[in-house]
This record gives C-alpha cells, sequence and structure tokens, in this order.
C-alpha cells in the first residue's frame, strides 16, 4: 500500500484533476490544487485528516478521490460551504463516481492511511460535569479599606486604620529601605 506525502498528494492531486477534467473553469477556484489549498480543505472539513508517518502526513485514495470531487463540485459553481454539505450526504461510491479519475491517473497502488486518533478534550468532562449545590459554607468574604502609602519607586505600604503621619512612617521604613535598596549590606 502505497500512501503519499503533502507534495507528492498536491502533485498527483493536480495530475488527477487534469486528467478527469475536472478543472473549474471559473476564476472563483484555482485549477490546480497546491498543498496549501490541501491544508486549507483539511482545515475546513472538506477532505479527511491525513495520516502521520513520522513528522509527515501521509494522504491515501480517499483523499485523492474527494479533492477531484470538490474541483469538479467548484466547477459547477458550488462555494465550499455548499460542497461541504453536498459531500456529507454522499456515500464513498457516489463520491467516487462524481470525481470520475481515469485508471492512468490514479497512482498505482495507493491506499489510505490509518485514520488518525482524534485529539483528546480533557476540558470536556469538566464542562459536562454537574456542580454539587452548595450548602451554607464559611461567610461571605467582607470588604477591607486600606490606605496605600508609597515609600520608594518599588515599595508601597498598606495600611489598614487610620494612616499614620507620613513623615514617621517614611522614618520608621528607612532601615527596610536602605536594606532592600542595599542587599549584602547590613542596616543601620
Amino acid at each position: 500500500m502505497e500512501l503519499l506525502t503533502l507534495p507528492e498528494f498536491a502533485a498527483a492531486a493536480a495530475e488527477a484533476v487534469r486528467a478527469s477534467g475536472a478543472a473549474p473553469d471559473n476564476r472563483q477556484a484555482k485549477a490546480v490544487p497546491a498543498e496549501r489549498m490541501v491544508r486549507y480543505y483539511t482545515s475546513r472539513g472538506l477532505l479527511p485528516r491525513p495520516g502521520n508517518r513520522g513528522r509527515a502526513l501521509t494522504f491515501g485514495r480517499t483523499h485523492l478521490v474527494r479533492l477531484v470531487a470538490i474541483k469538479r463540485l467548484q466547477g459547477q459553481g458550488l462555494s465550499l460551504d455548499e460542497i461541504a454539505e453536498h459531500l456529507a450526504g454522499m456515500s464513498a461510491a457516489q463520491v467516487e463516481a462524481l470525481a470520475a479519475i481515469p485508471d492512468g491517473a490514479m497512482p498505482a497502488g495507493l491506499g489510505d492511511p490509518e485514520p488518525a486518533p482524534e485529539p483528546a478534550r480533557a476540558a470536556g468532562a469538566f464542562w459536562r460535569a454537574v456542580p454539587e449545590t452548595v450548602s451554607a459554607g464559611p461567610p461571605a468574604p467582607t470588604v477591607t479599606r486600606l490606605q496605600a502609602v508609597r515609600l520608594s519607586d518599588s515599595v508601597t505600604l498598606l495600611v489598614d486604620g487610620p494612616l499614620p503621619d507620613i513623615d514617621s512612617l517614611r522614618r520608621a521604613a528607612a532601615p527596610l529601605l536602605d536594606l532592600l535598596a542595599n542587599p549584602g549590606k547590613e542596616s543601620r
């Protein structure tokens, strides 16, 4: 069973589109599929997720058939949203018949990659779980009014209650400010 990397797949898809006559004539869609287009169609869900071989993405027969079918439907003037709806209602045999890829344009021995597992959604369980009802717990938090005094560029003192004289606060904080300004030095 042969699988194609993204560059190989884009080249095979371009050849299959040309050979099947599925290249759209309108200017809304590019006639020849490129790697960027393949990634875009995959992100939109028009193409199935590719397989993986190490770090390389792998594409197979199903991908090629669907891409040619997409190009054929674009040639009929359908938008990508309309194509997605159209393909969703079709069986694999119907998609293959729509693509109508000639035998010579299909790479020999082309198979399909193992389906990649869907990414885990660990947060999904969190959103599905129903929280327990909260019984009477601790009292509601209270609001405490604090006053802030800027002692230096990097030190702010929060005072709970009445604010003492600013000069006496600065004198009392001087040894702390000196220690913070000169970390290895003994305070006065």
